[in-house]
């Protein structure tokens, strides 16, 4: 698989004249392809199974050409690879680079939290586009390589949070900028996650790798270890080393409506609840509070309560006493109104009033603008990157570096929260750096093993 021999691009449109024949235009490795080659853009897949296998048929079908294909797994990359039959497989994603890099145009990338940035930056430095799951990546220092990579290398960037470019969020912004919601109290979001094993406090038992498994590549920058079903194909979200637990997974969708209309950025302080401290793997329930310092829309600053393990906020006051506030959500305090909406930045509801009275201008513009946005498709999350790719607008993606990589990072620093519960931990956003705790400093980063760069 990793060996099949390679044909570029301009070999593979000139193969057939030279022949003695033509080779349709309208066909790429077996796709057919309406763009001529100036206008395809073509992409390498690294992940393909799972949410890998939803985020390479979305951007296919929002015109993206698929030249590459990895995944570590060849069983769990199976349906993709029965799908793409006519297009190169690979399970190391450095030969796959190395092997197509002037094929690709961009990467998407859908793996296991803990390789997003070794795989990012590497495409990055060649200069290609990059779609990264969330969360963007499992440490601090590996957000921050990140966005400087994505500066430095002027490629387009997006995470993989698909509500961010849904009509849910329109709504909130409107919400916001109409004052509906007064002065902002305070900001609570939660999931039902984990549906995953957390709270393990010792390392699995070794097990035969499977065949098909490409061990050495999926463990990437991480200390090696033996093979378990512990961590793969699924339940690696729960271990520190892999995964960033149920924030890690939630988060950039649950909390992205408050991150982008309150227009929050690093936090002063975090403080966290667990069922005991995170060590080799997250804990099996957690609160975090995070405080963030002023905003232009939050002159006072605000908190912000995260939940999770079934874990979640007392209900409003003056709600209705049978509100269901469901397993995945966000929900806004105001002086004036408090709102709530699902997961994936969906369209909040007014479900109670604050001390302050509530405009029925306010709530007439409400009215009208859910009525818009019942006429709108919202935007394609995926078509989104694939367009901006195309005219190379660094800022057109709205889950771009430099929103996603901020928001991230808040989310990682309330994971290292969790090795240290009930202590409140100081943020020194300028020198980026906990100013109270020395050992708290030590997980901002991680090692490297050999053979995945992270830093250049």
């Amino acid at each position: 698989m990793n060996g099949q021999h390679h044909v570029s691009r301009r070999q593979f449109l000139n193969a057939g004249a030279a022949a003695g024949f033509m080779i349709p235009a309208s066909r790429v490795l077996g796709q057919a392809v309406a763009a001529p080659p100036s206008g395809q853009f073509r992409f390498a897949k690294v992940g393909c199974g799972g949410m890998g296998g939803g985020d390479l048929n979305s951007t296919a079908g929002a015109g993206g050409v698929v030249v590459g294909l990895c995944d570590t797994d060849a069983k769990k990359a199976e349906g993709a690879y029965k799908k793409y039959p006519d297009v190169p497989k690979f399970t190391d994603y450095r030969k796959m680079l190395d092997r197509l890099e002037k094929e690709i145009d961009g990467v998407v990338i859908s793996t296991p939290d803990h390789t997003h940035a070794c795989i990012a930056l590497d495409a990055m430095r060649r200069g290609k586009h990059v779609y990264v799951q969330k969360p963007l990546a499992r440490t601090y220092e590996e957000c921050r390589l990140m966005l400087d990579a994505a500066r430095k290398y002027k490629v387009v960037t997006q995470m993989g949070n698909q509500g961010h470019a849904g009509a849910g969020l329109i709504l909130w912004k409107k919400m916001m900028d109409a004052g509906a919601f007064g002065e902002i109290e305070h900001v609570h979001t939660w999931s039902d996650r984990p549906i995953w094993p957390q709270g393990m406090t010792q390392p699995p038992a070794p097990e035969q790798t499977p065949d098909g498994v490409d061990w050495e590549c999926w463990i990437g920058p991480a200390a090696m270890r033996p093979f378990s079903s512990a961590y793969a194909p699924f339940k690696w979200r729960g271990w520190w080393d892999f995964g960033c637990g149920a924030i890690g997974d939630m988060a950039c969708h649950n909390m992205d409506p408050a991150f982008w209309i309150l227009q929050l950025g690093m936090p002063t302080s975090i403080k966290a609840e667990a069922s005991a401290p995170a060590g080799i793997a997250y804990p099996a329930w957690s609160i975090i509070e995070l405080t963030f310092p002023a905003t232009p829309v939050c002159p006072k600053g605000v908190k912000v309560t995260w939940y999770d393990g079934k874990k979640l906020p007392a209900r409003p006051e003056n709600a209705h006493p049978q509100l269901n506030l469901g397993g995945n959500g966000c929900l806004v305090v105001g002086s004036k109104m408090t709102a709530m909406g699902g997961s994936h930045a969906s369209p909040p509801m007014p479900i109670a009033l604050g001390k302050e009275a509530y405009s029925p201008a306010v709530k007439e513009a409400e009215r009208a603008w859910r009525e818009e946005l019942k006429k709108t498709q919202g935007c394609n999350h995926y078509g989104q990157w694939v367009e901006a790719c195309k005219a190379h607008d660094l800022k057109k993606p709205g889950s771009n570096f430099e929103y996603s990589v901020p928001m991230t990072q808040v989310l990682l620093l309330g994971c290292i929260a969790l090795r240290f519960p009930g202590v409140e931990l100081k943020w020194d956003a300028r020198n980026a750096r906990f100013t109270n705790h020395a050992e708290a400093n030590r997980w901002l980063a991680s090692a490297q093993r050999d053979g995945f760069k992270l830093r250049a």
